[in-house]
């Protein structure tokens, strides 16, 4: 059975993010392929470097998270996908870089936000 993507929590460090419409995590890994003369397959086919990106779609509280982008410190991103709890799955993403920030405002609507970014590393874990 899936779960319900509306008793997830995300943190940016020890802070839940509040009024989090959307999350979406990323993670590619850059393919080594070398051919040679007289084949048409792959001499070398490898896993390359990789990236890990998280792009957060919320309503709009404060100017908190364009200043992010603005300073460039690295922070930890924390999923819970099942909400918080022990024993609970978490995603962590370590030394994440904001680096995009968009701001969307319609006459008939609710002032929302954007945040992308990318981190160092990816872990899955529990919750303790």
């Amino acid at each position: 059975m899936g779960l319900l993507g509306r008793e997830g929590v995300i943190k940016k460090g020890t802070e839940t993010i509040g009024s989090v419409k959307n999350v979406s995590i990323g993670i590619n890994a850059d393919l080594i392929k070398e051919y040679v003369w007289g084949s048409d397959t792959p001499e070398v086919l490898a896993s390359g470097n990789k990236t890990f990106t998280i792009n957060i779609e919320k309503l709009y509280v404060d100017k908190s998270y364009a200043e992010d982008v603005l300073n460039g410190n690295a922070v930890t991103i924390e999923v819970h996908p099942e909400g918080t709890g022990s024993g609970k799955p978490k995603i962590t993403l370590a030394d994440a870089v904001l680096n995009a920030w968009d701001y969307d405002q319609a006459q008939d609507g609710v002032i929302g936000e954007r945040v992308k970014g990318e981190a160092k590393s990816i872990a899955f874990g529990t919750q303790t």
